[in-house]
């Protein structure tokens, strides 16, 4: 049996464990913060951002009405987001497991802890899972976490996110999986055997037979 070459084994298992973490450096980015304007208040560490917030960190992106920021002990932000009149606040970020995989979400308010990399959705909330543009996952209800570490995502039916009995329902939609034009393309997808052989054909004549 042909053995890999050590570098190049060494090689292919770096590059598995850069692609598995790459979403999880969103972490360890800057947090970027614009809005219309800003209050400071240096006793309580409490910012707040009003109009057109749009936050950014790594793949993370959140656009909200208003947001007031509270910076913990450790120095970690807990951002609490509020939607405008006729707009929920948004949330879009890059998940780990695959090169095009992503989050969505939007509901009526939001708290955001950059520390944990977890997201809270309270009222009108509702998360999509995408690879590329296609949904696979699309979750609705009154309460969503997720978390964009693990990739775990928890649904309660009350804003405290705890499940009642008879509090009301979460509403899930798992979507059919859809192959790509690739995969479409490859050899298994053409017509042959259930090895992805393509049946014998008859070889041209030769230059000798068309005389």
């Amino acid at each position: 049996m042909n053995k890999w070459p050590f570098h190049l084994v060494f090689l292919t298992l770096s590059l598995v464990l850069i692609m598995a973490h790459a979403e999880k450096a969103d972490s360890q980015q800057d947090l970027h913060i614009r809005a219309e304007s800003q209050t400071y208040d240096g006793n309580k560490k409490v910012t707040v951002h009003i109009g057109n917030v749009h936050v950014t960190k790594g793949t993370l992106v959140i656009d909200a009405a208003r947001m007031e920021v509270v910076q913990d002990a450790n120095g970690g932000n807990v951002g609490t987001l509020f939607s405008g009149p006729e707009k929920l606040v948004h949330y879009r970020q890059k998940r780990d497991g695959g090169p095009d995989l992503w989050v969505e979400g939007e509901a009526d308010k939001a708290v955001y802890d950059d520390t944990l990399g977890q997201i809270k959705l309270y009222n009108k909330a509702h998360l999509i899972l995408l690879d590329g543009k296609n949904k696979t996952h699309e979750s609705s209800g009154i309460y969503i976490s997720y978390d964009s570490r693990t990739d775990f995502m928890s649904m309660n039916n009350t804003l405290d996110g705890v499940s009642v009995p008879g509090a009301g329902f979460t509403d899930v939609v798992i979507y059919p999986l859809v192959k790509k034009e690739a995969d479409l393309k490859s050899p298994t997808s053409k017509s042959g055997d259930s090895s992805g052989n393509k049946p014998a054909t008859k070889s041209p004549p030769n230059s000798t037979e068309l005389h």
